[in-house]
């Protein structure tokens, strides 16, 4: 029921920000996940203060085990739920595969240290987040689409996004909780501390050896022969305790720590996969292959955006117009499933900053919707081949009508003897919100286009200036507009 409550909880979160409504707590799972807390700032080279929280875990299972994993994680719960779905081969998955976990937490430990996280792909709760964003929500949209007012945003183009959901899932097969117990870098990060914890479970000197709690056990932490219950392992479900026909089992202040078994060559290898294998990787595949790839507003600059955006969606899922996309090739294999601007599936709208609010990290800077309003993300260019007023010679001003800056300047300009309005960007006051291309009314690719040019991504300080301030003031006032404002 605990696990139902917390689950419960974080899809309510989900569907808050989907509708736009409390915003500030979209996040709040993520405060406490102390691996996004350690990565990203070891990474960023600085303190992720909102991620501060987390500590708090850490000491709670310091004091009671790794109780998170068994009540609290909502992926966790998922699999739980699901498993009954899947065929399982009894037993446990052996010892030697247990530490896969604590070797992919030092890979991406030494990754971090070189300044490159890499936790996102792994972390437990970005990936269901991102599962529910990029897949299960729009594939429940479909189907109650008659329903309800929410409409999905991305489904075919978003297929890949379950795959990670779909494999941790699936590999119950092999043994319950197989994920949890082998390969979830939050669970060993977790399960280094409570193996120093101050209360685990424990059997009592008079167990009968029936062997009903390892039966039970979904990690494989029991020991029964040796009357034993690892505490890494254990996540305090209380399968065994309420198992248990004698009551052999019990919560018990400082009971017996069984050791690692981590040998020195894995552990040397793990931390050397990290600093050597990530930064190649980088080199080789972190290129831009779009080079019109627009970020949010208030986007940190690349390098710090890609280590401290999380892949979470909860940006994507707040934006009320559907503009922020997963990138796929956009940014490079590191860029899978940072989020975009497509402003030809809706625009930035200027009273909106919920992305900023909602994202855990700051990869996308929380701004006040006048700050905001002034976060240049890139600059709207007109193809005059396809733009109907300058191409059909017939009226059409559409995207002047729809720019949020007034940022679009309609002129008279006489070409092959017609003299009709035509329209001219102001590139010094277009932020490249990307209203204006979903607004062309032309099918297929918009006539206005947004590209990077100009954009601004500050890691600190305002986007504000006095500059900035009288351009847009002059233009609202409709005044003769300087000379070198219009693209020619």
């Amino acid at each position: 029921m605990i696990q139902l409550v917390f689950f419960i909880i974080f899809v309510y979160l989900f569907f808050q920000a989907r509708l736009g409504r409390g915003l500030g707590s979209a996040n709040f799972f993520f405060r406490f996940d102390p691996l996004i807390f350690l990565t990203v700032s070891v990474a960023g080279r600085a303190i992720l203060t909102f991620g501060v929280l987390s500590l708090s875990l850490v000491i709670a299972t310091f004091l009671f085990g790794r109780f998170f994993c068994g009540f609290a994680c909502p992926l966790g719960t998922a699999v739980d739920l699901l498993e009954p779905l899947v065929r399982r081969r009894a037993g446990s998955s052996g010892p030697a595969l247990k530490n896969m976990k604590y070797l992919l937490l030092f890979f991406l430990a030494a990754a971090a240290a070189v300044g490159v996280s890499r936790a996102q792909f792994f972390d437990p709760l970005a990936i269901m987040d991102r599962s529910l964003v990029l897949f299960l929500y729009p594939v429940a949209g479909y189907f109650l689409a008659a329903f309800t007012a929410l409409q999905p945003a991305g489904f075919v183009e978003n297929l890949i996004a379950p795959v990670s959901f779909t494999l941790i899932v699936g590999s119950s097969f092999f043994a319950s909780r197989f994920w949890c117990r082998n390969l979830c870098p939050l669970g060993a990060l977790l399960a280094l501390i409570s193996k120093f914890s101050v209360f685990k479970f424990a059997f009592r000197g008079d167990c009968l050896k029936c062997e009903a709690c390892g039966k039970v056990c979904p990690t494989g932490a029991i020991r029964v022969k040796d009357r034993l219950i690892d505490s890494a392992e254990c996540v305090a479900c209380l399968r065994c305790w309420a198992e248990c026909p004698h009551r052999r089992v019990g919560y018990r202040l400082y009971p017996p720590r069984v050791p690692f078994d981590i040998r020195k060559r894995q552990f040397v290898a793990a931390l050397a996969a990290g600093v050597v294998f990530t930064p190649l990787a980088r080199s080789l595949i972190h290129v831009k292959l779009n080079e019109r790839l627009i970020r949010p507003p208030g986007s940190l600059p690349e390098s710090d955006f890609m280590n401290a955006c999380l892949r979470c969606g909860l940006c994507l899922k707040a934006c009320p117009t559907n503009g922020l996309q997963p990138c796929l090739a956009e940014a490079g294999f590191g860029g899978l499933w940072t989020p975009r601007l497509v402003g030809r599936i809706g625009g930035c709208e200027k009273n909106c900053n919920a992305c900023g609010r909602v994202c855990p990290t700051s990869a996308i800077r929380d701004l006040t919707l006048d700050e905001k309003s002034f976060a240049k993300m890139g600059t709207a260019v007109i193809d005059r081949d396809r733009c109907i007023a300058w191409a059909q010679d017939k009226v059409c001003l559409i995207c002047d009508e729809a720019c949020q800056y007034n940022a679009i300047d309609s002129r008279a300009e006489t070409i092959r003897g017609v003299n009709l309005l035509r329209p001219f960007v102001i590139e010094r006051i277009c932020v490249g919100c990307g209203i204006c291309e979903a607004r062309c009314p032309l099918e297929g690719p918009a006539a206005i286009q947004v590209l990077p040019t100009g954009e601004e991504r500050k890691r600190t300080g305002s986007y504000i200036t006095e500059e900035k301030r009288r351009l847009r003031d002059e233009v609202n006032k409709n005044e003769d507009l300087p000379s070198g404002f219009i693209t020619e």
